[in-house]
């Protein structure tokens, strides 16, 4: 018997053995199952810090308050800013 006989055989023995085959069926859905619960745990983790991160936040972030504003503006540009705005009342 040569080599590619020997290996021809071999491999028809674990093709053809169902139990081997179920053995090997349960090792993968095993293994499929432990990542996939990995991948769950990564995620929750990484949701449970990116929900943190938000609560931390203030919530005026990006919010500048009205007298805050008039205030930057009347400093920044000053008589500019009192011209264009003198007018604002008026057209209500």
């Amino acid at each position: 018997m040569n080599r590619l006989d020997m290996i021809k055989n071999a491999v028809h023995k674990i093709q053809g053995n169902p139990e081997l085959r179920a053995a090997q069926a349960k090792i993968n859905k095993r293994f499929v199952k432990d990542c996939n619960a990995k991948i769950a745990k990564i995620k929750r983790r990484e949701e449970r810090k990116l929900e943190k991160e938000v609560e931390a936040m203030d919530e005026n972030y990006n919010h500048v308050e009205p007298k805050v504003a008039r205030a930057f503006a009347d400093s920044l540009v000053g008589e500019t800013y009192r011209e264009t705005t003198k007018f604002d009342n008026e057209w209500n």
